[in-house]
């Protein structure tokens, strides 16, 4: 009888070698390469709709809103790429003046939600968050207008279309679910 043999899982130095293959983006999920296609309007519209909402939440305090870079999670062998996210100030600069990939874990992880994106991945990629120091995270649903929002302590937070989402502390506000999913566009 034969059996499989699994390959063991690429490291972050590993994947940082690895040149990618041309109009695909990748990301590095708990050992495996996960190829995508690039984002379509819709996709790049609603991560823009929502990093500006954030950039406003997040002006007075310790923390910047940043688009789409990848963060390393070395012992987790990952560097995921979240569409937003929310990190320190100090954290974002260090890695700006070092030319490197932030290792902290963002404070909140946005993933906008398209076709591509397998159901695996989705959960792979909020675990991973979660598990390595991430407060919350939200999944965004574009064409089902619904966002879900996890928490670290493996809550799942029920947020109704008139509530409010829950924004990790120092936010000075929240923002309104009707405000982050009115991401029409008027032509």
């Amino acid at each position: 009888m034969a059996t499989a043999t699994v390959a063991p899982p690429i490291t972050v130095e590993q994947y940082l070698a690895f040149e990618g293959y041309p109009g695909l983006r990748d990301e590095l999920i708990k050992g495996r390469i996960v190829l995508s296609p690039q984002p379509k309007p819709l996709h790049q519209y609603v991560a823009q709709h929502v990093y500006n909402l954030l950039r406003e939440a997040f002006k007075e305090s310790l923390y910047t809103v940043g688009l789409s870079s990848n963060i390393r999670f070395d012992l987790a062998h990952s560097m995921p790429a979240p569409d937003v996210f929310v990190v320190t100030k100090t954290a974002l600069s260090a890695a700006i003046a070092n030319d490197a990939y932030l290792s902290e874990p963002p404070l909140l992880a946005i993933e906008v939600i398209s076709p591509a994106n397998s159901r695996r991945n989705v959960i792979d990629k909020t675990e991973l968050y979660l598990s390595h120091g991430t407060k919350l995270v939200w999944t965004i649903y574009p064409k089902k207008k619904r966002v879900d929002v996890f928490a670290w302590d493996a809550r799942v937070i029920e947020v109704p279309h008139t509530g409010t989402l829950p924004l990790p502390q120092p936010a000075n506000t929240s923002i309104a679910v009707g405000d982050l999913l009115n991401y029409s566009l008027s032509v």
